[in-house]
């Protein structure tokens, strides 16, 4: 089988389980006020699960972001140093070409 077919294989099998599971529970030999408090807290546990695995996912996207930012503000004062230091350079060789005009136009 090719790779999406082993997915789609999985993802068959799976829902066949959960239909399974949902059949099971209710022709179980319990009451219906048993099943749905049966199926009540495990819907609340799975949403639980989702709030948490959510509330990983957002700190982990907030630690990527502040991440990004501390490297995009190393870059702006690399940038901010480089463009310093280019103007110092163009400010000598400005002062050296003033002189050199200068003793030029002297003789």
């Amino acid at each position: 089988m090719r790779r999406s077919n082993h997915g789609a294989a999985f993802g068959a099998f799976i829902c066949g389980a959960a239909i399974g599971g949902v059949v099971a529970l209710l022709f179980a030999p319990r009451s219906g006020a048993e099943t749905r408090e049966m199926i009540r807290d495990y819907v609340d546990d799975e949403v639980d699960m989702l709030k948490a695995r959510a509330a990983d996912a957002k700190e982990m996207v907030e630690d990527k972001i502040d991440q990004y930012k501390r490297r995009a503000r190393q870059a702006v004062n690399e940038i901010e140093d480089l463009v310093a230091e280019a103007k110092d350079c163009a400010s000598s060789e400005i002062a050296a070409a003033k002189k050199t005009i200068k003793k030029a136009t002297a003789k």
